[in-house]
């Protein structure tokens, strides 16, 4: 299988009714994602709020025709 193939069982694709939780799902398979998110979660509950910073490039403006 391709690296950038990614499998879903067939019970969770029965059982999932939007796209969000689809995304829940991939979301929670990911290692790394999960550990990011209990750490903030560690660290939110301990009072040690962190301003958010999105983990995304900025879109590049577009212009207009």
């Amino acid at each position: 299988m391709a690296a950038e193939t990614v499998q879903i069982p067939k019970p969770v694709l029965d059982s999932v009714e939007t796209l969000d939780e689809l995304q829940d799902w991939l979301t929670a398979q990911n290692p790394r994602q999960v550990a990011a998110l209990r750490e903030a979660r560690r660290e939110d509950l301990a009072g040690e709020f962190k301003a958010w910073k999105p983990h995304h490039l900025p879109c590049p403006p577009i212009e207009s025709k």
